[in-house]
């Protein structure tokens, strides 16, 4: 200890540390954070880990900007720097810490211990970054990387560093709210007459017969659910007739929900117009005189109690008690919430929405499900908006249902997708890039207007694809995961034979596992197969199997491919490309990782003139000089069996000629 200045005692510091701990903690958990402590005052957060969400950005901004927050609070700085977390100066709980707030987007090596769920070490390009941007951002303040704030941070405000590239920090006026991350521009509303007729239609029926109507919009990440649902709330505001009806909107937050009952509540908010999160104070009259309004000759208190319970609210203590000392029962709320939804509806034309279902609790999915079954004759129309993983945890949905529809969202024809394309990048007409960037989306609005904006069509995916991609798979058992990492070492097409031999699982649970990625729509189906007898698949977006492959560590790849390889070389009818990519795939990554590649590389050339052989016992002499084509390509000049090789390439080759001549028509003067 210097005797001119008085430290902190190392005990004081621990403790204040642990305490700043459990702060970032507390601030974090809402939105998913992993908090580590990476060394001294870095506090290191991670996103999406274990599983990854397609808001794995946007979470960390929030996450970032509710931290800024907390740590803003008046009071005196301590005289010490924070980098990603704050850091204890003196140790006084009357200074708040300085904090320097960072966030990077990247990938990562994560590694777990058995022992403990959170990741025990966390390794990548990006954690280089983010320390490489803390020595330079100012003290107080929070930068994000372009990368991050591209994919989740359209909604938050943020401005670009002047004089640093590359780096956004929040502008000085950023709003408030949790809306959904948007994009710079919306797309071209194409290809959806049959959908807007189908739910204009509904809309019509629920009035005309004063009963209520169920639509369910369904469709893959990015495919335009809400967009479409969207469209149609517009239309039906401005072009229905008296009496106007009353569009109520809602939607399930991904994270950092205000209460369980979510989108529920979102419905009773947008009706009354009180703000989520709102204190007792101004909920409970708001409420009060929406109720009174509603039904006014009924004993509101109760439904007042129970929808303030649904909106997050304790019950008031002049409500009775519940059984469980002062919560009102769910049974008693949905009841509630049903009333008033029924109740609005009899007083004007309703039109619910609620968006991102598959989010919500199962509990609030089955009065979803139910609830115009047991609402009584009103013109209500329900749509609900939900991706197809709904049907996967509730296959039975809206079956036996009246008046119930299920409409599927498909993707957009090539021509829509390049106009798309075109539009988002300010261009009339398609350019060749455009067609690859239209092959890439294959009918994805969202991923047609994030491969518009990328650099280069065959450069790197764009963030934002990359996410949903990563979260789709995360979403998968551990079993149909490994699965499709298999089938992407196969290649982008693929037999159930070849994800067999490389996964060297049950043959049954690879095809119950390829039909589940089918019906996930990460796979598609070809109708002929290359390889006679057998089932073939193809990946649906390139980022799939691109996202697959990077999951697999480099010694794992070159075992793969070398199953994938004996497969190839087993088939009566041989395919040297496949072969040869295989064991070209295999021999690189070994080389990359300082693995001598001697045996690999004699393997090859062996199996294609194994190939050849037979080939030429089949009689088809072409496909036998292409095996031994490819062969001589991996056949080193110093090899003995070179000659050889050599030698019997160019018999078959001059066999393959004369035979060809001996056709040739004679030719008459």
């Amino acid at each position: 200890m210097d005797g001119r200045r008085r430290r902190p005692r190392p005990e004081r510091v621990d403790h204040a540390v642990k305490e700043l701990t459990a702060d970032i903690r507390r601030e974090m958990a809402p939105f998913g954070g992993h908090v580590r402590r990476a060394f001294g005052s870095v506090w290191l957060v991670v996103f999406g880990v274990p599983r990854a969400h397609e808001d794995d950005a946007e979470r960390a901004l929030r996450a970032a900007l509710a931290l800024h927050r907390h740590f803003e609070a008046p009071g005196p700085a301590a005289p010490g720097a924070t980098a990603a977390g704050p850091v204890p100066g003196s140790g006084a709980a009357a200074t708040r810490p300085v904090t320097h707030l960072v966030v990077g987007t990247g990938e990562v090596v994560v590694t777990y211990d058995d022992s403990a769920p959170e990741p025990v070490e966390v390794t990548g390009e990006v954690l280089d970054a983010c320390h490489h941007l803390l020595l330079q951002v100012p003290r107080g303040e929070l930068w994000a990387a372009d990368a991050t704030v591209e994919t989740g941070g359209a909604d938050l405000g943020f401005a670009p560093v002047p004089g640093v590239p590359g780096v956004h920090r929040p502008a000085p006026a950023r709003p408030e709210g949790r809306g959904p991350s948007g994009h710079p521009a919306e797309p071209p509303f194409l290809e959806r007459t049959h959908e807007l007729n189908l739910l204009r239609g509904a809309y019509q029926d629920s009035v005309r017969r004063q009963l209520p109507y169920l639509v369910t919009v369904l469709g893959e990440p990015g495919i335009g659910k809400t967009r479409l649902i969207g469209e149609f709330a517009a239309a039906l505001r401005d072009g229905a007739g008296p009496p106007a009806p009353r569009v109520l909107h809602a939607g399930t937050p991904a994270f950092d929900a205000h209460t369980p009952y979510e989108p529920l509540a979102g419905l009773v908010r947008a009706y009354t117009g009180i703000r989520a999160g709102a204190p007792a104070a101004v909920v409970l009259p708001a409420l009060t005189n929406v109720v009174r309004g509603l039904l006014p000759h009924a004993d509101t208190g109760p439904i007042v109690t129970a929808l303030a319970a649904c909106l997050g609210l304790p019950a008031p203590a002049a409500s009775a008690e519940g059984p469980d000392g002062g919560a009102v029962p769910r049974e008693e709320v949905l009841g509630a919430l049903r009333q008033f939804l029924e109740e609005a509806a009899a007083e004007r034309p309703l039109v619910v929405v609620l968006d991102d279902l598959h989010r919500a609790a199962d509990f609030v999915r089955s009065f979803v499900e139910d609830l115009t079954v047991r609402l009584g004759p009103v013109a209500l129309l329900l749509i609900v908006g939900a991706r197809s993983e709904l049907l996967h945890t509730r296959p039975s949905w809206g079956c036996a249902k009246r008046r119930s529809v299920l409409l599927h969202v498909a993707p957009l024809s090539t021509a829509a997708t390049a106009t798309v394309i075109g539009a988002a990048s300010g261009r009339r007409h398609p350019t060749p890039a455009d067609d690859r960037r239209a092959a890439l989306a294959d009918g994805n609005p969202l991923f047609a207007q994030a491969y518009a904006r990328a650099a280069d069509a065959g450069a790197d995916h764009p963030p934002a694809v990359l996410a949903v991609a990563a979260a789709q798979l995360d979403g998968l058992d551990r079993t149909t995961r490994s699965v499709l990492r298999d089938a992407a070492v196969v290649g982008g097409t693929l037999w159930r034979g070849a994800v067999e031999a490389v996964s060297q699982r049950d043959p049954e649970e690879v095809g119950r596992s390829l039909e589940l990625l089918e019906s996930r729509e990460l796979l598609r189906r070809v109708r002929r197969s290359g390889v006679p007898g057998d089932v073939e698949y193809a990946f649906r977006y390139a980022v799939s199997r691109d996202v697959a492959l990077a999951q697999l560590p480099g010694r794992v790849l070159v075992e793969r491919h070398l199953r994938a390889a004996d497969w190839a070389a087993l088939l009566d009818v041989p395919r040297p490309g496949l072969l040869a990519f295989h064991h070209d795939r295999a021999i690189a990554l070994a080389e990359a990782d300082g693995t001598p590649v001697e045996a690999m590389e004699r393997r090859a050339w062996e199996a294609l003139v194994g190939a050849s052989a037979r080939a030429a016992a089949a009689g088809d002499d072409a496909l036998a000089v292409s095996c031994l084509d490819h062969a001589l390509d991996r056949c080193p000049p110093g090899e003995p069996e070179r000659v050889w090789l050599v030698t019997h390439h160019r018999r078959i080759r001059d066999s393959l000629g004369a035979r060809a001549h001996r056709r040739r028509p004679a030719v008459t003067g």
